[in-house]
């Protein structure tokens, strides 16, 4: 039977209460799925693992660091989970890289799907981000995404439509990057009559940049900005990555990638 390696690879994170919260969770829910296999994680982003190496914090490297180490355990099949949302330009960039990893593996290496990749996973997410946040008469549920580049910011938009389907009509979309933006999210939670909202990352982690472009210390912010048009908004810095369900779709991901 060929030998798998797992690798999860997430864009990461500088700040261990949120890699805590978030990620670690999914990384256990991995390698349970998968016992017996060499596993590895692998941040994404180079600025996040420059600057947990300039404060001396031990943290995941990157891709091909992961990669490597799996090789030199006598892996033949790695598996690699991006922990991502959409199929943007991150993905793009990781698929790129593991194909230059091919000939170190006889299985060859898979990538599994990043989370909003088909209308099971919409109605799942949707389901999963809708009881973890019931109901609240007079305030809005307000999803903001990173944003991604090209056409692939429709899988954030088909997620809306699937929680409104669903009978959300408190809720909301925003992106980081894109549109629309905090200006139509405003104008959408003002024509609906509400006069509150709560902000909630849809990132698999919620960390410092969240912080800086959503938080109440951010006085361009989100937070800001929805106050200064009358709406008073609270934000949940909690990550998709806390939420069970949210990590059974990756782990579905994970395991179809993970046949032979």
């Amino acid at each position: 039977m060929t030998r798998r390696g797992l690798v999860l690879a997430s864009y990461g994170t500088t700040r261990q209460d949120a890699r805590r919260r978030d990620i670690e969770p999914l990384a256990r829910d991995l390698c349970a799925a998968a016992p017996g296999a060499p596993f590895c994680e692998a941040y994404l982003s180079a600025p996040v693992r420059r600057m947990l190496r300039r404060k001396g914090v031990s943290a995941p490297g990157a891709l091909g660091d992961a990669l490597a180490a799996l090789a030199d355990v006598g892996v033949e099949r790695a598996c690699v989970q991006p922990a991502l949302i959409v199929a943007g330009s991150t993905l793009d960039a990781l698929l790129a890289e593991a194909s230059g990893w091919e000939g170190a593996f006889p299985g060859g290496v898979a990538v599994g799907e990043p989370l909003l990749s088909s209308a099971r996973d919409l109605r799942d997410v949707a389901r999963a981000i809708a009881e973890a946040h019931p109901v609240r008469p007079g305030r809005a549920l307000v999803l903001v995404g990173h944003g991604a580049t090209g056409g692939a910011n429709q899988p954030y938009l088909a997620l809306l439509d699937e929680l409104r389907a669903q009978g959300r009509a408190d809720a909301f979309l925003g992106l980081l990057d894109g549109a629309p933006g905090v200006d139509e999210v405003t104008g959408g939670i003002k024509a609906a009559g509400l006069g509150t909202a709560t902000l909630v990352p849809l990132m698999l982690t919620a960390g410092s940049h969240v912080a800086r472009q959503l938080a109440d210390g951010a006085p361009d912010g989100w937070q800001a900005q929805l106050r200064a048009a009358g709406v008073e908004a609270d934000l949940d810095m909690r990550g998709l990555g806390s939420l069970p369900a949210i990590r059974t779709v990756f782990l579905n991901h994970a395991r179809v990638a993970l046949r032979p």
